[in-house]
């Protein structure tokens, strides 16, 4: 069953919980956190220092402990899957298959125990995955100048030394990229 504490706005995903992750987005690196979210920019963002307006948008949603995304990609475009112990938030949008502008955000949520090593993987398998779905839905690159990862366990339940797609979770992780993004591109 999907990861279920999550909640979406107009503008935002936050997911929620008790995790120690790694991020590629502005503000990542390693952490314990309580919050990932994931905010649509609108106008007011090409003004201004995404360092501060990253900060701005967790202070709105009153989140003090958090990796942060942000994407030029509405809320509605969002796709979500899960598989056993895997969920992935997905959005993507590219303005044109051949070109490499637009963003894909992806946040997985892993409810099991992930050594540092698995998740470093599981960024490399999601990217994989990513690109596998861009190549399949018609796009001749394998990402955008944009695309961030966040890797959340919560550190509960079953250990897993490995992330790649040949192990179990790495191939939830696998699938469910690979749908969410062909997805959340169809509706873009």
């Amino acid at each position: 069953m999907p990861y279920e504490n999550y909640w979406t706005d107009s503008r935002t995903l936050i997911v929620s919980g008790d995790f120690f992750g790694v991020s590629t987005g502005l503000l990542g690196g390693w952490g314990r956190v309580k919050h990932a979210f994931n905010h649509t920019v609108g106008e007011e963002f090409y003004s201004s220092d995404p360092v501060e307006y990253l900060r701005k948008t967790a202070k709105s949603y009153n989140l003090r402990s958090y990796f942060g995304l942000l994407t030029s990609v509405p809320m509605d475009k969002l796709s979500i899957t899960g598989y056993d112990r895997v969920t992935v938030f997905t959005t993507a949008g590219v303005k044109n298959p051949n070109e490499r502008i637009g963003t894909i955000n992806i946040i997985a949520v892993f409810e099991c125990r992930l050594s540092r090593a698995a998740m470093l993987n599981a960024i490399i398998t999601a990217t994989e995955a990513k690109t596998k779905a861009l190549l399949e839905s018609g796009c001749n690159f394998t990402g955008t100048s944009t695309d961030a990862v966040v890797i959340l366990s919560t550190q509960r339940g079953k250990y897993y030394k490995f992330a790649g797609p040949g192990s179990d979770v790495g191939a939830m992780l696998w699938k469910c990229v690979i749908d969410t993004v062909k997805e959340s591109l169809a509706k873009w």
